[in-house]
């Protein structure tokens, strides 16, 4: 009976060692990961982006004409930033790439603070500036980051107009510009 005993336990400490050799193999997988560079903007709302003003008379002679805003003066631009790991931060510009703004009216842009809910690194919004056909800076120190996409997601975008120089402000019909809006590595 001792031999049977001596005998299974060999055999149970043999089934031991080789379930042990056979559920303890390794394997390697290799796992890649790659992330491009990427930089894109977009202004919201989509549908229906335009600015409208209209410049009326006052109802009083002798008192200056007024700014009336016909639509929402409000738009939000939304963005997502990978930088290369050996670049710091990028910065967005907005110009007036189409059209012209009629002689003596100023058009401004001011930029908010990041709100909303995307992650990262957010620009910083610059002061109030001037819109011409050069290109400004209107968010600087863009870093990764991605903002969330939609109104209420961003930077908020609000326009103005000033007559800037009523001696040279004529009547005119209708004078419709466009803005562009770039991402840059500067």
């Amino acid at each position: 009976m001792n031999t049977i005993k001596i005998k299974f336990a060999f055999l149970s400490i043999g089934i031991l060692l080789f379930s042990n050799h056979v559920f303890s193999q390794n394997n390697e997988v290799s796992a890649r990961f790659s992330l491009p560079r990427i930089a894109l903007i977009d202004i919201e709302p989509a549908v229906d982006n335009s600015i409208y003003f209209t410049i009326v008379p006052s109802n009083k002679s002798g008192a200056s004409p007024q700014v009336k805003e016909t639509s929402n003066k409000t738009l939000w631009i939304n963005y997502s930033s990978a930088l290369a790991s050996t670049q710091n931060s990028r910065s967005i510009f907005a110009e007036i790439s189409e059209g012209v703004l009629p002689e003596g009216i100023s058009l401004f842009l001011e930029t908010s603070s990041f709100i909303g809910s995307g992650k990262g690194n957010m620009g910083q919004p610059t002061d109030k500036i001037s819109l011409t056909n050069q290109p400004k800076a209107i968010i600087t120190d863009v870093g990764n980051c991605y903002t969330g996409d939609g109104i209420n997601n961003g930077h908020s975008l609000t326009f103005s107009i000033d007559i800037s120089d009523y001696s040279i402000l004529y009547s005119s019909e209708e004078s419709t510009f466009t803005i562009l809006y770039t991402i840059s590595d500067y």
